[in-house]
């Protein structure tokens, strides 16, 4: 809830139910894990206090829509991490740990998504240009962005 306020604070959307929206989705994928295993919730903690998340699961619909996924291929999503914690490489770490389990379940491909401009920023920094930019998907000058990543063996 943090994350989220604070993002949407940043990217000063307007959307007064986009963070109900959000937390709800948030919650449905932590009920999700509990009852699915293709579902998998990962967290990173300091002192006792949860300051970063991601989740692998099955690609949402945004990315079924838009690109043929691969069999058995999973998104790497709900990567949020604490504003305290920003910029202390908490994201880069999740996404390394996500990798490396991913890896040795043989698991090669997944996608991550990103609407909000700052987290496409971020994921381009961290992963290069996405594989499909949605351009407008989210009005006029807001596009959508889809990666596609390759995670390595070893």
């Amino acid at each position: 809830m943090e994350s989220l306020s604070d993002l949407i604070r940043r990217e000063q959307f307007e959307d007064a139910d986009l963070l109900e929206e959000e937390v709800a989705r948030l919650n449905t994928t932590i009920q999700d894990s509990f009852d699915d295993e293709s579902v998998q919730v990962y967290v990173v903690e300091r002192v006792g206090v949860i300051v970063g998340t991601a989740a692998t699961l099955p690609p949402n619909e945004i990315i079924t829509a838009h690109l043929d996924v691969e069999p058995d291929a999973v998104e790497v999503g709900c990567v949020y991490v604490a504003p305290s914690a920003q910029r202390q490489g908490v994201g880069t770490f999740l996404l390394q740990s996500v990798m490396r389990e991913l890896t040795s379940t043989g698991q090669t491909t997944f996608y991550l998504d990103a609407g909000f401009p700052t987290s496409q920023a971020y994921w381009e920094q961290l992963l290069g240009e996405p594989a499909l930019t949605i351009e407008h998907y989210w009005g006029p000058g807001a596009p959508h962005k889809i990666w596609r990543i390759t995670t390595r063996p070893g």
